[in-house]
């Protein structure tokens, strides 16, 4: 099965714009897409694509989606909203693959500070 990628390009230009379009708070702006620590980022947006011995670490949809947003929360690329990023990042990689989540914002929104606050 093939699957559309998140990378660097389309984080900026589209991930990180709905993220401040849509989440941003006047009490936690979101950074600026340049205040990140690129190797962090990279790694995270990596993560999906991971092999082990020419085998997927991470197979099926659901299963990229879930790294690629845990990643993006705990790795902490961006000096700020990297939940509120990560959330709008889920989203645009579940539709760039033609899903999408049945949840409300509130459930997303706990979802993100589940995960923050999870041990590694």
């Amino acid at each position: 099965m093939s699957f559309d990628y998140i990378d660097k390009e389309t984080m900026e230009k589209i991930c990180h714009r709905i993220a401040v379009d849509y989440f941003d708070r006047d009490e936690e702006p979101i950074a600026p897409f340049d205040h990140h620590t690129n190797e962090l980022l990279e790694s995270a947006l990596n993560l999906p694509r991971a092999t082990f011995g020419q085998q997927e670490l991470y197979p099926s949809l659901k299963e990229k989606a879930s790294v690629l947003y845990y990643s993006l929360i705990k790795n902490h690329p961006f000096e700020n909203g990297n939940k509120r990023i990560a959330t709008a990042t889920l989203l645009v990689f579940l539709a760039f693959n033609d899903r999408w989540l049945k949840d409300q914002a509130d459930e997303l929104t706990q979802k993100a500070i589940w995960v923050a606050k999870s041990s590694p």
